[in-house]
């Protein structure tokens, strides 16, 4: 590759992008500049879906949001990043050869792809790897930026509504829940995303508040809630919707599976929690699809009666029927 295509890879780094998608699509123009033949993909990584999902692509019979799957069992990216997608969808996309490079974020997660399928004269060339490794790192540099503005947005939220924030998990209170449901809603309406509301109903908190005392009872609270909020992704948030209840709102779930799986997850973590304390609790849950609500407010009040109705279990047990919101 010539030394011009480094000299435009250098200045495209000191450029400052609108957004992410601006960013993708100037890159993957240099590279298919440098690789003229074969496709060119980058992909979110969803290590829970087990997907490579598409964010932008050249050459590609693939549109934007397309899935290919990864690899069974694949572990991390070892002696290249290509041998994380699946051998027979990545054979679909081209013959190859194919080369990669990770999109590393700073917690050393993998959280996307750049990969790109040529002859072998243009892939063997040193400065294509050098390319591809500049190239995911601006990438991961301009991922993570849009990420941390986004959390520095929510933060300058949460001080401006420090009224409505709990003060026992240090979520946002039901009314500030619900005003962000209210932006989900429409969009689940209109067939844009699909998101579920899934309420975590606390049994028995006040009858270990009565026994061991009220901060043994938040502390049980927080427990909950800090671990529902470790397996959530940067889409999803949670909320305090009445004093026994907690709810997640997950965006872009992958229909009742995903929240399946989300509770099972949670489930696995939060025993391991539990085991720790002085207190036993039981829980139950309500999940509701939020599209099928006449309002935001409504899917709420489905996904806690669903939780209510549901019987009480102590965590770690196996998950069973939630009336009225599917299978829990």
């Amino acid at each position: 590759m010539a030394s011009s295509l480094l000299d435009a890879m250098s200045r495209l780094s000191a450029r400052r992008f609108g957004s992410f998608a601006d960013a993708a699509t100037s890159v993957l123009d240099l590279v298919a500049g440098a690789i003229r033949h074969g496709p060119i993909l980058l992909g979110q990584v969803n290590w829970d879906t087990g997907e490579c999902r598409v964010i932008d692509a050249r050459r590609a019979p693939l549109t934007r949001g397309a899935a290919v799957p990864l690899a069974a069992g694949a572990p991390g990216v070892g002696a290249g990043a290509a041998d994380l997608l699946d051998r027979e969808a990545l054979a679909e996309l081209g013959p190859g050869p194919w080369v990669a490079a990770p999109l590393d974020a700073a917690d050393g997660s993998i959280i996307g792809l750049l990969l790109a399928s040529g002859e072998d004269g243009e892939l063997a060339a040193r400065q294509v790897a050098q390319l591809l490794v500049v190239a995911s790192r601006l990438l991961t540099y301009e991922w993570e930026s849009v990420s941390t503005r986004a959390e520095l947005r929510r933060l300058a939220a949460l001080a401006r509504d420090w009224d409505r924030t709990d003060d026992a998990t240090g979520l946002p209170d039901r009314a500030a829940l619900l005003e962000s449901l209210d932006r989900e809603w429409e969009l689940a309406r209109r067939g844009t995303v699909e998101t579920y509301v899934v309420v975590c109903d606390v049994r028995e908190r006040a009858g270990v508040g009565a026994r061991i005392g009220a901060a043994a009872a938040d502390l049980l609270l927080r427990d909950v809630a800090e671990v529902l909020g470790g397996g959530i992704r940067r889409t999803d948030y949670l909320g305090r919707v009445s004093d026994d209840g907690l709810a997640a709102v997950l965006v872009g779930c992958k229909g009742m599976d995903g929240a399946l799986a989300f509770l099972e997850r949670f489930e696995r973590a939060f025993e391991r929690t539990a085991d720790a304390r002085p207190a036993t609790i039981s829980l139950s849950y309500g999940i509701q699809r939020l599209a099928e609500a006449g309002s935001a407010a409504e899917a709420v009040e489905l996904a806690e009666a669903a939780a209510r109705e549901a019987p009480a279990r102590v965590s770690g047990s196996p998950l069973g029927a939630v009336p009225g919101g599917g299978t829990a």
